[in-house]
């Protein structure tokens, strides 16, 4: 009788722990959604515009290179998706009264090979940006930093020569982001991507695709959700679009602008669209007539945007006849918003001040790789014919664009690009004096320019921060190195089964990859 009863309790705690066993394993996250459809794990496939040429942390390699790096690396700071500075490898900081010296302690993470992430990897990262001959994109808003000291494994001092109220905007950048100094001292400047980063480099194959896994031991401990990152490489937009139609991807950036429309009816797909990307011309200013301001002035006048907008963006976007600065951020007013107007009489009597009445002849670098660079050099062509001046286009592939640019092998050229941090230093980035440089009229130097650049940056009161960079914007509009035509609406078009990505707002659009941790895909 005895054990008819053991036996009989024995069976019932089995019964009671196998219950306790199901309902347990239905309280747990599983990756579905009530409905039962998967919204964590699995596999993005994102077409990108085009394959990086380098994966060079310090180098700006672009959108699409951008998007695999913030992937792959973490920095100290980082925008997050409201557009907001946040710490990120760094826990907290500190910054002495002068404002020269700010302390950095690290949290808790790791680089993909296991190691912590420690003070030598920020040191070695930011010395390896500054040391002379660097290729560092950003070497010259990071010279502030003087040198960077290790305190401890875990505390890092960045000591500046002046105060800077934009550097964490440009600690947040991702060509800032912190690399493994073993790993490249181990395997070179050419090694694979290794960062401290949600995905983890898996293979590269040129012309084709670039793979990124979960890393298991990402320091945010719920992130990323998915498992697999594979960027496949699209550069005909034709392609790209019908890759999403058919489900061949995903997700996709820079959606053809022709195909806005037709992607915004499509039920099974939708959009993130922002205006903060935008359309100038830069000039070398060594090519005579563009060393004229009025001459620039004139092209500012001559240009009809609403052209612009026609013909290469679909009619999507807004004009400027201003300078490019977003509503909200500091340096913007009504008055420089709109200090041009569309005025070819106007554009006739400057260039006739300048010694051109009959106009002159000039070559205009864009690329046939991004059908709305070609086009917007199209329609400058035939704004800039009504008043004499004649425009060869020049029309490489983006690669040869590029080197072009970085040489200073043009006359003007069209630019699609955005400032890179919100703060108003990023204007430094155009408009300091210099020989050539991406973002840069080539040879353009003012020192009444370079002055209030230099105030704008070491001032960390708001008020007079505001009342320099007013000051600054007035005189950049009189000399005109650029001529800033649109506000381009940038979408990132994706499958309405993807979640959590978002099109950063303003100028951050380019950097929309840091949201990648958090996307899932039913």
């Amino acid at each position: 009788m005895k054990r008819k009863s053991l036996l009989f309790f024995v069976s019932l705690l089995s019964v009671i722990i196998l219950i306790s066993a199901c309902s347990s394993s239905d309280s747990v996250n599983d990756g579905n959604d009530e409905n039962g459809e998967t919204t964590s794990g699995g596999e993005l496939k994102f077409g990108l515009a085009a394959e990086p040429d380098t994966m060079d942390p310090l180098v700006q390699n672009g959108t699409h290179g951008r998007t695999i790096k913030l992937a792959i690396y973490r920095g100290l700071f980082n925008y997050n998706k409201e557009g907001e500075l946040q710490p990120e490898l760094a826990e907290d900081y500190s910054v002495s009264d002068d404002g020269k010296i700010y302390t950095f302690n690290l949290r808790d993470a790791k680089f993909h090979n296991g190691d912590a992430v420690t003070a030598e990897d920020v040191k070695y990262t930011f010395d390896r940006i500054l040391e002379k001959g660097s290729k560092a994109t950003f070497a010259t808003e990071l010279s502030v930093i003087d040198n960077v000291k290790v305190v401890d494994e875990k505390t890092v001092e960045f000591n500046l020569t002046e105060p800077s109220a934009p550097l964490l905007h440009y600690l947040a950048i991702p060509e800032s982001v912190i690399v493994s100094k073993s790993w490249i001292e181990e395997h070179g400047e050419n090694a694979d991507p290794m960062g401290a980063g949600p995905f983890k480099f898996v293979e590269w194959k040129k012309g084709q695709q670039f793979i990124v896994e979960k890393f298991d031991e990402f320091y945010i401990s719920e992130k990323p959700k998915l498992d697999e990152i594979r960027f496949v490489f699209y550069p005909d937009e034709n392609t790209r679009s019908n890759a999403l139609r058919a489900g061949d991807v995903d997700l996709i950036e820079t959606v053809p602008w022709k195909d806005v429309e037709s992607m915004e009816n499509d039920p099974n797909l939708k959009l993130d669209s922002v205006n903060g990307p935008f359309m100038k011309l830069q000039f070398n200013t060594e090519f005579e007539p563009f060393n004229d301001p009025k001459v620039r002035q004139a092209i500012s006048y001559a240009i009809d945007r609403a052209t612009i907008l026609n013909t290469a963006f679909s009619g999507r976007g807004e004009e400027i006849y201003g300078i490019a600065i977003p509503e909200g951020y500091m340096g913007y007013s009504e008055e420089y918003a709109n200090y041009f107007e569309h005025d070819v009489e106007k554009a006739k009597e400057l260039l006739a001040e300048a010694g051109y009445p009959d106009g002159f002849s000039a070559r205009l670098l864009a690329t046939s790789q991004y059908t709305f660079h070609e086009q917007t050099a199209v329609a400058v062509k035939s704004e800039l014919e009504k008043i004499g001046i004649e425009i060869e286009l020049d029309l490489p592939d983006w690669a040869s664009r590029i080197n072009k640019n970085t040489e200073g092998d043009y006359d003007f050229l069209v630019a699609g690009t955005s400032g890179d941090i919100t703060d108003a230093d990023w204007l430094s980035n155009f408009y300091t004096s210099g020989d050539v440089r991406l973002n840069n009229s080539a040879y353009f130097k003012d020192e009444k320019i370079d002055e209030l650049l230099n105030e704008g940056r070491t001032e960390t009161d708001e008020q007079k921060r505001e009342e320099i960079y007013d000051e600054l914007i007035e005189r950049s509009l009189e000399l005109s190195p650029f001529v800033y035509l649109t506000w381009r609406e940038q979408s990132y078009g994706m499958s309405n089964d993807v979640e959590g990505f978002k099109n950063l707002p303003g100028f951050l659009s380019f950097q929309s990859g840091i949201t990648l941790d958090e996307v899932t895909v039913k």
